[in-house]
């Protein structure tokens, strides 16, 4: 299911999809031609079998209510923070999905109809991105990053 705009009744889950899609469409999977089929670039989730990496996952990390939208209104502006997570064979190909994933969200902001404002997710930030390595030759390289949108909520 693609999703387009972040719904009230269901924004954290949208919000999870729509980057999520996002991602897939435009960050290049650097090892797509070796890739199996059935096997996923970018996940919601860390699957429970083995994988081939490099991949992305994204989780939720946090939801906030800002503040309302006035006086006796029901709106309200949510601050939600969202884990785009990197796990790579090499620090080198971390830092190629860091800098092209990090460079399509500050870029795609206000495109008019496929932009994420447009699609109900505003305020982009980069809140933190930290390097994660495990020790060893096949240890896996990652980089948790957080970023910050706000929703409006009507």
């Amino acid at each position: 299911m693609t999703i387009t705009s972040v719904a009230s009744a269901t924004f954290l889950a949208d919000a999870i999809n729509l980057i999520k899609n996002k991602l897939i469409e435009n960050i290049e999977d650097p090892i797509a031609p070796s890739r199996r089929s059935n096997e996923k670039f970018v996940l919601t989730a860390y699957p429970k079998r083995p994988v081939t990496y490099p991949i992305i996952t994204i989780k939720d990390k946090g939801i906030n209510q800002m503040s309302r939208q006035g006086m006796a209104s029901e709106g309200t502006f949510i601050s939600l923070n969202i884990e785009v997570r990197i796990w790579a064979t090499t620090s080198v190909q971390r830092e190629q999905l860091f800098d092209a994933i990090y460079d399509y969200l500050r870029q795609n902001q206000l495109e008019a109809t496929t932009g994420l404002s447009d699609s109900n997710l505003h305020d982009f930030t980069l809140s933190s991105a930290v390097n994660i390595d495990e020790e060893g030759e096949a240890g896996i390289h990652s980089k948790v990053c957080i970023y910050k949108f706000v929703i409006i909520i009507s």
